[in-house]
């Protein structure tokens, strides 16, 4: 149920995320919303039907107010309903997504926020309820999306079969270029160069910083420093470079050093050749393998309290990763944070008796955006999915808390512990809504102003 992360503005995917201690107090820090399940039926058409959704938020607490915990959540109950005179077998989807912006401020006050067992799912038929067991699954989610404020659940979900690319396949060969550089004494930014002529569609390279094309010429490079941190000089004696090509080997390959980034920054700044005789390039080793073992050598092998990355989903993030002309630094760098480029997601499996009705229950974490020094706290939720159902007959939503409600895209009406809604079909549009502390709360700045 947890997707997207929040700007003021609305939904907005990947918002810029605020670095900031947890003594700081930022003008805004992004948070995770939530959409309604997906499911997949392999007849086709799901037949079934919704007779009713109630959503449920429950906010007691909100978040960096306290790091005695965080206990906020949102519960999704649907009544589906099975027409057919068959049992009807689903697999559902919601996505879990991205970690709060906050979620390290809690980690460096040594507290915690829930973890992947605050994600349940039940299922009651008949009076009896059951715990549905779910799994944790990863896709890709990059800077083509980043592009869109609009997140289609239904387009994104993780696949059970190997991607088929137009280029890459797992037969196909790759090798592996390592070239050893003695390293420049000045201190400042180089980029080391491969230049290469290739076929661009029989051939692919790939490199930890990036690819470009200048003067009908392939170029594969890595930027360093020699200066490491602040004030510190690296002392090693060289810097070694590994590049991928993968398809048909590159032609006529040139190793070039150049003093500055300009040549791959496109900032107007100016790059020189290095042609000083002292600095060497130590010989060229190559290596061949076939592209899903390359893929599979740097899957992860560490776990995160979700599970390890399968080798099915790294494959496939990887493969469409490289096909929306992204660098290899999602699975080269050692400094890459995994989370920042792949979505996290909840599977799990249902089964309708013929002419029965069976409630689905799901529970997760809530996790607002939270904006200015007297805050505002923006919760966002997808309702959209709910068109991929046979029928939608009607759905309840109740904010459940003792905040205000500031605003919100449905009209409320006040209660006794909260809010509700109800329509007697789907509402149009997605649902985000706004609380304080108080009435009174300040209301803060635009950060973007």
């Amino acid at each position: 149920l947890l997707a997207l992360p929040v700007t003021a503005g609305g939904l907005s995917l990947f918002a810029e995320r605020t670095e900031a201690s947890a003594n700081s107090a930022p003008a805004y820090w992004s948070g995770t919303g939530g959409s309604g399940v997906v499911a997949v039926y392999d007849g086709g058409q799901c037949p079934v039907e919704v007779k009713n959704e109630t959503l449920t938020f429950r906010i007691p607490d909100l978040p960096l107010a306290s790091t005695d915990g965080y206990e906020s959540s949102v519960t999704a109950e649907y009544e589906l309903y099975n027409p057919t005179d068959e049992d009807i077998r689903l697999t559902l989807f919601f996505p879990v997504g991205f970690r709060p912006d906050y979620y390290d401020a809690y980690q460096e006050c040594g507290a915690r926020i829930p973890g992947a067992e605050a994600y349940t799912v039940t299922q009651t038929y008949e009076g009896a309820v059951q715990n549905v067991e779910v799994s944790f699954r990863h896709t890709y989610y990059g800077s083509a999306e980043y592009q869109s404020s609009k997140f289609d659940v239904a387009g994104q979900l993780p696949s059970d079969e190997y991607v088929q690319d137009g280029f890459y396949r797992k037969e196909l060969p790759v090798t592996r270029y390592t070239y050893t550089v003695s390293a420049p004494k000045e201190p400042g930014y180089y980029t080391f160069c491969l230049l290469y002529d290739y076929h661009p569609l029989k051939t692919r390279v790939i490199g930890e910083s990036g690819t470009t094309d200048r003067g009908g010429r392939g170029i594969v490079y890595t930027v360093f420093s020699t200066k490491k941190f602040f004030h510190e000089d690296i002392l090693p004696d060289s810097v070694s470079f590994t590049f991928y090509v993968v398809g048909d080997p590159i032609e006529n390959p040139v190793v070039k050093l150049y003093k500055g980034m300009g040549i791959v920054s496109g900032t107007g700044e100016s790059a020189e050749e290095v042609t000083d005789s002292s600095i060497q390039v130590y010989g060229e080793q190559s290596d061949s393998f076939e592209f899903e073992d390359f893929v599979e050598s740097f899957r992860p092998k560490s776990q995160s309290e979700f599970g390890a990355v399968s080798k099915l989903d790294w494959y496939n993030a990887v493969v469409r990763m490289l096909s929306d002309g992204e660098s290899g630094a999602l699975f080269l760098s050692e400094d890459t944070e995994l989370y920042d480029y792949l979505m996290l997601w909840c599977e799990y499996s249902l089964t309708i008796p013929a002419q029965k009705t069976l409630v689905n229950t799901v529970t997760v974490p809530l996790y607002p955006g939270v904006e200015g020094s007297a805050p505002n706290y923006t919760y966002s939720y997808l309702l959209s999915p709910a068109q991929y159902w046979a029928d939608f007959e009607g759905i309840t939503i109740r904010l459940v808390t003792d905040y205000y409600l500031a605003n919100s895209s449905f009209p409320f009406t006040k209660e006794d512990g909260g809010y509700v809604y109800t329509k007697s079909s789907l509402p149009t549009g997605e649902l985000t809504f706004t609380i304080r502390e108080s009435e009174t709360a300040g209301i803060p700045y635009n950060p973007y102003e």
